[in-house]
């Protein structure tokens, strides 16, 4: 995999982690929970470990595909094999998508303060505020997304921990008995439970800035076997806590058993939470807003990267401000789904195909 990125824009190895985990735990953690159920029922945290570790394949699927890259990124690959029009347009559909995913994060996030914390403040004020934050962290580069994204793993790690609090009201029979539902169900599971696993897609764009690459990719494997241990174990946390009946009308579950834990000095500890689960989401916004304009970047040389990133906030400030109706979070949500699972489990076999394809020739 060759690199045409500079020793000191680079990252050390086990960074891969962070980058990579950071950006599979975002708002739909919160509330993916109540999505699943709907299909395999309390069954449902089956699909969500089965998936798991379908993650790993396709991740090896995109190792294969960013060895047969010039520049050992994605971006790269669109040029070599369809070349430079065809290229250019698909990393520009690229970043298109890499967008979308950033402003429906940002998007929602400001939607659960709103709901649970400050009901009154028009989302233009926290969308004008956020936006200031991203600019300074992206313009920042790469290795300053690298931090927050450390950060954001690392700090919000304790404060899960203070969901074992709720360990006393956990009903463990809520889970029996098992395989108690048909093929249908556990696919309607899976198809809900698919897009808490986005995210870690990026790395075929940010790949290059990793140092010993053909080192680093353990560390890969790792954040998704941590990705995946989370997200069966919140599952199940919130399988004991909830029957299946209240789960299905619940929003955001894992806020709902947060509102529970009271402290003698803290009444409202939920506050706390949301306001730390800025730590998280802001990881998530920032390596796709990242990604897509260095999609844009290396398709059209004369674009300014700051003018890109101020261009895109600005269209971020005006869905937040304008499109605050609920069909429009209903519609963003629909196409977030189809074009991550489309991309996931669609257009990277596709490449990866093309990759053995293209290996095989090379031999010849």
């Amino acid at each position: 995999m060759n690199s045409m990125v500079k020793a000191n824009k680079m990252v050390s190895p086990y960074f891969l982690f962070f980058l990579m985990q950071s950006t599979q735990t975002g708002v739909l953690f919160l509330q993916f929970q109540s999505n699943i159920i709907k299909g395999a029922g309390h069954d449902a945290w089956i699909p969500v470990l089965a998936l798991g570790l379908m993650m790993h394949v396709l991740f090896l699927m995109m190792l294969s595909i960013l060895k047969q890259a010039s520049a050992g990124d994605i971006l790269s690959f669109h040029r070599d094999v369809f070349g430079k029009v065809i290229g250019g347009l698909l990393n520009l559909i690229l970043a298109i998508y890499f967008s979308l995913l950033s402003l429906y994060v940002l998007y929602t996030y400001i939607d659960i303060l709103q709901i649970w914390v400050f009901d009154g403040i028009p989302s233009w004020e926290f969308s004008l505020l956020f936006s200031a934050l991203i600019y300074y962290i992206v313009v920042g580069g790469f290795r300053v997304i690298t931090a927050i994204a450390y950060w954001g793993v690392v700090i919000p790690s304790f404060l899960l921990l203070s969901l074992l609090y709720l360990l006393d009201y956990a009903n463990y029979s809520h889970l029996i008995p098992l395989f108690q539902y048909g093929v249908k169900d556990y696919l309607i599971s899976s198809k809900e439970a698919a897009p808490i696993y986005l995210g870690f897609e990026n790395v075929l764009v940010f790949f290059p800035f990793i140092k010993d690459r053909e080192k680093s990719t353990k560390w890969g494997h790792f954040a998704l076997l941590f990705t995946t241990f989370l997200y069966t174990f919140f599952t199940l946390f919130a399988f004991v806590f909830f029957t299946q009946e209240k789960l299905e009308h619940l929003e955001w579950p894992i806020l709902t058993m947060i509102k529970i834990i009271q402290f003698p000095i803290l009444e409202r500890f939920e506050f706390i939470f949301i306001f730390t689960w800025l730590l998280v989401v802001m990881p998530v916004i920032c390596i796709y807003l990242w990604s897509a304009i260095r999609s844009i970047k290396l398709t059209i040389p004369k674009a300014k990267p700051t003018y890109l990133l101020v261009g895109l906030l600005a269209i971020f400030h005006f869905v937040n401000n304008q499109l605050t109706a609920i069909q429009y979070s209903h519609l963003m949500v629909k196409i977030v789904d189809y074009s991550g699972l489309t991309f996931l489990f669609g257009y990277i076999p596709f490449l990866f195909l093309i990759s053995l394809v293209r290996k095989k020739l090379k031999k010849k």
